[in-house]
């Protein structure tokens, strides 16, 4: 087997990876893995933009409160003081790296606002934001030679002694052992489990399932976010259209061009994400259909939105004048890998950052454009205490040889590990429970069903099916959890408990804290 040695690996090549790599340049050499080219991340498909309190009438004890109170009561209050406090630091940092946001006429950054938010302090570049910070950040990478291996996947990481040093990855030229003083999950979400996501084919929690089997802790999984407004069309990825479009006027309306927010929320059409997907499927079980209504937006669409004036059109609709139709689909994961304000796992020398994290930043529900704020922050904070802090200490070759053999005896078995297949009835199978059972309304008797049919499911995956069995691993924690949650908070929202309880108030559920391969290491 190849081995390759490297200061730091970063699995993941989405804004928080490339936010680490770029910060982490003075600690040494780094390598970023990415499942498939790049760029092909959620990052790159982000429209909205990013939240800082960089407005005249704002500050980052503003934007803290707001997202304290989307988060209904789980986020952890110092850290999302960190996150605002670093937001306009950050958007300087961006702009010094080349990312071009827009400006008003008047040469200021021009701010626009989404659901949550009590003013505007949304920072973008037209409808494609996540791309032009991407493409900001890896452009310093690639100055800073940071090393990138495409179509590469990480299937098992090499813990011995409490230590994280490295992974077993996987591409076209086989299995390859790649060992780092120190190793960063940056793999982002799991919208690939309920099938309709706005989310990359990609973001299927492969790093979740990598860090439990490691023996991180994973927490917070019953809270996955469902944005209310993706285009309502048969195509998979659904395309997203951003909370920014109502934050310009939009408003959501049924076909009989009647709208109905106001009946569920004092912010109307810019209520919290939850609130506004529970309203829209209350009133597609009214049997209407919803819609987004644009017309107030007039030639102003096109210009703020391009990318999705574009996609609308292709539809034969124009947007200035039709009705656009929308429904919830499955978009962001609060919860995650187990981290600390720096992106410390439980685990020495296993780091996560980004979506696949879960600091406590998000609560039961993220606050809008607080996500590529999230990457960038925390991805520069685990850059800066691996530039800080002593490194762990090198592997001991008694280490490698007990972490070998156990590896070697769970993932090398198969020569050849069979690819995820999206069109496999099992996928297919896994989807629609997930979205039926476990999805924005849920219920003890269908959730029971639910993880009694994964189990079954799970029986009929083969060893070298790993992917597919990776989406179930992580199905069953969500499900587990959320059967746990005995209340409605957030994106959590149970009909058999259907109020926020306060003794669960701050209450975080956790599982992992073992690694699953301890009985073949001893």
């Amino acid at each position: 087997m190849k081995t390759i040695k490297t200061d730091l690996l970063i699995i993941g090549s989405g804004i928080a990876g490339l936010s680490t790599a770029v910060g982490a340049s003075p600690y040494g050499e780094v390598i970023v893995i990415s499942k498939d080219q790049p760029d092909l991340c959620n990052s790159t498909l982000a429209q909205g933009g990013i939240a800082a309190a960089v407005g005249k009438n704002d500050s980052p004890e503003a934007h803290t409160q707001d997202t304290l109170t989307a988060g209904v009561g789980i986020c952890e209050e110092k850290i999302v003081e960190i996150l605002t406090e670093e937001a306009p630091k950050v958007i300087d940092r961006l702009i010094e790296l080349g990312t071009s946001f827009d400006r008003t006429n008047s040469g200021e950054l021009a701010l626009g606002r989404e659901g949550a938010h009590r003013l505007a302090r949304v920072i973008h570049r037209g409808d494609d934001t996540g791309a032009a910070i991407w493409e900001a950040l890896f452009r310093k990478a690639q100055e800073q030679k940071v090393h990138f291996l495409a179509e590469t996947r990480a299937e098992v990481l090499l813990v011995g002694e409490g230590h994280c040093h490295g992974a077993l990855v996987r591409n076209s030229k086989g299995v390859q052992r790649i060992l780092a003083r120190n190793v960063v999950l940056a793999t982002g979400g799991i919208g690939e489990i309920y099938g309709r996501t706005t989310n990359s084919p990609l973001s299927t929690g492969d790093g979740l399932a990598l860090a439990w089997k490691a023996g991180a802790v994973l927490s917070d999984l019953e809270f996955v976010q469902f944005h209310p407004t993706a285009l309502d069309t048969e195509e998979k990825p659904l395309f997203l259209i951003s909370e920014a479009v109502r934050g310009e006027g939009a408003v959501l309306v049924t076909e009989e061009g009647e709208r109905f927010m106001l009946n569920y929320h004092p912010q109307s059409d810019l209520a919290p994400r939850d609130v506004v997907t529970r309203a829209i499927v209350s009133e597609q079980k009214k049997g209407h259909q919803v819609y987004l209504d644009t017309s107030a937006l007039g030639d102003h669409f096109e210009q703020r939105f391009p990318n999705i004036y574009a996609k609308v059109q292709s539809l034969s609709l124009d947007p200035r004048k039709d009705l656009i139709p929308v429904t919830p689909a499955a978009h962001f994961l609060m919860g995650g890998i187990r981290t600390d304000s720096y992106g410390r796992t439980n685990i020495i020398g296993l780091y996560a950052c980004g979506e696949c994290a879960n600091t406590g930043v998000h609560g039961a529900n993220r606050l809008a454009s607080n996500s590529l704020l999230e990457g960038l922050v925390f991805g520069q904070r685990v850059a800066q205490t691996l530039t800080e802090s002593p490194s762990p200490k090198e592997p001991t070759s008694s280490t490698l040889d007990i972490t070998d053999q156990g590896i070697l005896k769970e993932v090398s078995a198969p020569q050849v590990m069979k690819p995820l297949d999206l069109n496999d009835p099992r996928v297919n199978t896994l989807q629609k429970l997930m979205w039926s059972s476990v999805g924005i309304i849920r219920n003890e008797h269908g959730m029971t069903k639910a993880y009694q049919t994964l189990c079954q499911l799970e029986e009929n995956v083969s060893p070298n099916e790993d992917e597919l069995r990776n989406m179930i691993l992580v199905a069953k924690f969500i499900t587990s959890s959320a059967l746990k949650r005995l209340e409605s908070r957030g994106s959590h929202y149970r009909v058999d408990y259907p109020e926020v309880d306060a003794a669960w108030k701050a209450k975080h559920l956790s599982l992992g804290g073992v690694p699953y391969e301890s009985s073949i290491l001893s």
